[in-house]
């Protein structure tokens, strides 16, 4: 957008240059008059007041609320903010047109001078309160957290901060922030420090006037949508979060307040007709879009043009001015802001404190919301704002500001400085895991850390459950968690968190394999597999870990095990890619994923491998798939795949998934340092048995192996999530590096199993 900007200026520049260096009537060019500036074509009177858009924020405020309030009706009532950057568009460009046309030129300090004094008392107040809040109902790590987020915002950079969250596979999954909505305050005050400037380069210096600016502005938009709808489809989150995909929409209100003249001029019907259709539009994206649209992308032009056609509609008589004048829309449109900045800590904080919440919950949520952006509009917004002390000297308000901003600060560098205690003082035992061949009648401990014994090896399955394939166990396996069911079983009664937690609370999310660190994980959009060996690299026996980060949470053992062997390891895996050939949430047309693997299954068709060991995690049903059983969907993708590997490998080894927990394991552990249970799943909750016998089927069809892993991490009821001093999972969904080492023995049982059967 950047570029085609600025090659457009210089266009401008070139033909501007080009005209007044040209004598065409006989007049010196330092004679002729230059072109007036175009003046603000809202079909207003300068700087009145435009109760029809007053009422158009409280209709895009409503579904923002109740889009963040969960109500399932306003799925899409995110698109509220694109109505506000389009309004947001029109009326600060009219603004700084008319400061143009009667000065001839722009005073920058004042306009940032009006937003310091609009914006930053009412939002420094939501966030330091917000602060104080999380610091008594969130738990540590979650304290840390947010007061990143508070530092982001206050540099008007939470934008880049939630783009670089919600594209880290790491933290895409994390709960939400209770600063999240201050992305969209960043994104606005990006494009003001940059477009006010821009405007005075074009209309001051370059002497552009009305349709020249056009032609410049047209050209930004058109490069800032092909932007949005490239990302939309292959990044979304920066899409979604980021300026140069956004700028379009802010561009389209101010497009309106240089060409609105024209339009106004039409037929007071047909504006009338437009405004109606703009209200629908809006209404309609609001209510049929949700969190699975492709948006903003193409979808985003339906609120952003009806927000168009509402403006231009103005006060047209049958137009939705009569109804966007009512005194409630007034009252609420009056307020908005404020109500934006109080509604989303408050129903985020309740809900991670208490949640989930029931509607009538949420409901009073909102409104004591609503009670909240009153008194803070009267107290603080309003005052500040039509200060005439602080408008007196543009320097005073820009202090002001300032002065916020660095209280914010101040207020998180406190909390990041003092954090609340990470465990109950205690400390617990460090756990070993029991091997034990399975004749043996006397088991051996040994250290995951330390030399992998060797255990016998049998593909002969004993089935506990036959209608439950997630006590699939070869012998071996069976005497293993036989011999070790008492330490999962006292894990189950853990109530603290030991002191010497291994890994502590604080370093959780970071207890990582080696793969994240030396990029031999692959991220989205890289489909080249790399030639990351571990184990013995000049081991005789070749095993390939193939997979998505559910196949890399056991490299670490995998790791032990072959270096113990001599076995040579190559780890072929990359995030949010399964084996099984099916669409996902972050790949719904398959394509990225489809070119990584058929370039795995190639390689692996080149060397032969002793064993293919491949995982995954569960995925939810996607794109084409969605609707489907999701059973019946894994099982053809996963026959896709094994047709192709299977006759490329001495054998394949299908792991099943790791048992997922319901919440956040290490946020859920801070908050709950003496009931540690509360995080426990129950091993219904964390185990799919049905997913697992489906992967036992494609396994049985094509002579390979298939071992769960339920019986490792779970009793018969519940799933542990300490044991011993181990902290057994880093997030929702993977478990910790020191996990997957302490679990050695079981992988080591299973490699064993596979390469003998």
């Amino acid at each position: 957008m950047v570029s085609v900007g600025l090659a457009a200026l210089f266009a401008f520049w070139w033909v501007k240059k080009a005209e007044l260096g040209r004598n065409h009537d006989g007049v010196e060019p330092s004679a002729r008059r230059p072109e007036s500036p175009p003046e603000p074509t809202d079909g207003t009177a300068a700087g009145s007041f435009r109760p029809d858009i007053e009422g158009l924020r409280a209709l895009a405020v409503l579904p923002v609320l109740f889009y963040h309030a969960r109500f399932a009706w306003a799925g899409g009532g995110f698109v509220g903010v694109d109505v506000f950057f389009v309004l947001s568009g029109f009326l600060i460009t009219s603004l700084l047109l008319r400061e143009l046309a009667a000065t001839g030129t722009l005073s920058l300090a004042n306009f940032w001078a009006r937003r310091a004094r609009r914006l930053l008392p009412a939002s420094g107040l939501v966030l330091i309160a917000t602060l104080v809040a999380g610091r008594v109902l969130l738990d540590g790590l979650s304290q840390a957290d947010l007061a990143r987020d508070a530092v982001a915002a206050c540099l008007f950079a939470a934008n880049i901060r939630f783009t670089i969250i919600g594209t880290d596979y790491l933290t895409s999954q994390l709960a939400p922030s209770p600063l999240l909505h201050f992305w969209s305050l960043a994104v606005e005050e990006q494009f003001y420090f940059v477009w006010p400037g821009t405007l005075l380069v074009l209309v001051r210096f370059l002497r552009l006037g009305r349709r020249g600016l056009g032609l410049v502005i047209a050209a930004m938009w058109v490069a800032s949508l092909a932007a949005c709808v490239a990302l939309t489809t292959g990044s979304q989150p920066w899409a979604f979060f980021m300026l140069p995909t956004r700028a379009w929409e802010l561009l389209t209100g101010a497009s309106l307040a240089v060409f609105g003249t024209s339009i106004v001029r039409t037929s007071p019907r047909l504006r009338a007709a437009l405004g109606w259709a703009g209200l629908v539009a809006i209404a309609l994206a609001a209510t049929m879009f949700d969190a699975a649209s492709a948006f903003p992308g193409w979808l985003a032009l339906i609120p952003v043009v009806g927000t168009g056609f509402v403006i231009v509609a103005g006060s047209a008589a049958r137009g939705p001015a009569a109804l966007l004048r009512l005194r409630p829309l007034q009252w609420l449109g009056a307020r908005s802001y404020a109500l934006y900045l109080w509604h989303f800590p408050i129903l985020i904080l309740a809900d991670r404190k208490w949640g989930p919440l029931p509607a009538g919950t949420r409901l009073a949520l909102l409104l004591g919301a609503v009670l909240m952006a009153a008194i803070s509009h009267r107290v603080v917004e309003n005052p500040v704002r039509h200060s005439r002390a602080l408008a007196a000297v543009p320097v005073r308000s820009l202090v002001m500001g300032a002065w916020v901003c660095v209280l914010g600060i101040g207020a998180a560098t406190l909390v990041l400085h003092n954090p609340p205690k990470l465990d109950a003082g205690v400390d617990a035992v460090t756990p070993t895991i029991v091997s034990a061949s399975p004749t043996s009648s006397t088991p051996s401990s040994t250290s995951p850390t330390r030399s992998i014994s060797s255990a016998s090896s049998t593909s002969t399955p004993i089935v506990v459950h036959p209608t439950d394939a997630s006590h699939d166990n070869p012998a071996s396996l069976a005497a293993i968690i036989t011999a070790n069911a008492s330490q999962l079983a006292q894990a189950v009664q853990t109530s603290k968190v030991p002191a010497n937690l291994s890994p502590s609370l604080a370093v959780a999310r970071t207890d990582l394999p080696v793969l994240y660190g030396n990029g031999c994980i692959l991220d989205r959009g890289q489909n080249t597999p790399k030639q990351c060996v571990y184990g013995d690299p000049n081991g005789s026996v070749t095993i390939v870990l193939f997979g998505d980060s559910h196949a890399a949470e056991w490299m670490p053992a995998m790791d032990l095990v072959a270096k113990a062997k001599g076995w040579r390891l190559l780890v072929q895996v990359k995030k949010a890619c399964p084996d099984a050939e099916i669409p996902t949430d972050k790949d719904p047309l398959g394509t990225d994923c489809a070119a990584w693997r058929a370039a795995v299954i190639q390689q692996i068709a080149q060397m032969h491998p002793a064993l293919v060991v491949m995982s995954s995690f569960r995925y939810a049903q996607f794109g084409a798939a969605a609707g489907r059983d999701p059973d019946t969907v894994w099982q053809e993708g996963m026959d896709k795949t094994l047709a192709k590997v299977r006759p490329s490998a001495s054998n394949v080894l299908l792991l099943g998934d790791s048992p997922t927990p319901s919440t956040d394991v290490p946020s859920c552990a801070a908050g709950n340092l003496r009931a540690v249970q509360q995080c426990m799943s129950t091993r219904d909750a964390a185990v799919r048995p049905g997913r697992l016998a489906v992967e036992r089927t494609v396994a049985d069809k094509y002579r390979a192996t298939f071992i769960p892993t339920s019986d490792w991490l779970c009793t018969e009821s519940s799933c542990p999530v300490i044991v011993g001093n181990v902290l057994m999972y880093r997030d929702s969904s993977h478990i910790t590096a020191t996990a997957s080492r302490l679990l050695a023995p079981y992988v080591q049982a299973a490699l064993e199993a596979a390469l003998a059967a």
